[in-house]
């Protein structure tokens, strides 16, 4: 019985596929797709003001920090939550969370395809 007949040397040459990726820079681009994905989902169900202020529509970026991808409001962050959670007297418009459930496969999908491509070599 040879040696590559009991798996160690294959998993070996897998391991090591995976070692010479940058599996930050991986992660940070999948993320980074995914979310573009959703702020691109998101923005025709944001609720338009009835008044003559800033749309939050218009506002709405997607942030790179050192370790994480966020979809952020900008400078409207602080109202978005009342449209979506509601308040006494607005009802619960629930339009990002929505957004995110219906697209939750797809987005997921985005997020983690790049590395199962280097995964698979």
């Amino acid at each position: 019985m040879s040696n590559r007949d009991n798996g160690f040397a294959d998993m070996a040459d897998y391991l090591g596929k995976l070692s010479q990726v940058d599996p930050k820079k991986v992660s940070m681009k999948s993320l980074e797709n995914a979310a573009n994905f959703y702020m691109q989902q998101l923005l025709p169900n944001i609720p338009k003001t009835l008044f003559k202020k800033t749309h939050m529509g218009e506002k709405v970026s997607v942030t790179i920090s050192d370790d994480s991808v966020k979809v952020v409001f900008g400078q409207t962050a602080f109202y978005w939550r009342f449209p979506e959670n509601g308040t006494v007297n607005q009802r619960a418009q629930h339009f990002a969370s929505g957004t995110y459930e219906q697209n939750r496969a797809t987005i997921e999908k985005l997020m983690t395809q790049d590395i199962i491509k280097l995964q698979e070599g």
